[in-house]
């Protein structure tokens, strides 16, 4: 049964590592203490896959080497 929630949920999440990121603090805001928490995580996929919006990863800039280290001359 989970299987078929995190196929759903990856569906809407692009990113396996966002999805499970997502799904864990999901879960952790949703924790109750008289319900287990194998429940709580199948109701956070499956809020997840209820979802009507897909969500895409967030772009991460790509930071580029601004300078060069200088070369040193070799000192006999």
């Amino acid at each position: 049964m989970r299987s078929e929630l995190v196929f759903r949920a990856n569906d809407k999440v692009a990113n396996r590592f966002e999805l499970c990121h997502l799904a864990s603090s999901s879960a952790r805001s949703m924790v109750r203490s008289s319900v287990g928490m194998h429940l709580t995580i199948n109701q956070a996929f499956e809020a997840i896959g209820g979802q009507s919006v897909r969500i895409f990863p967030t772009e991460v800039p790509i930071v580029e080497e601004v300078a060069s280290v200088p070369l040193l001359d070799p000192v006999i």
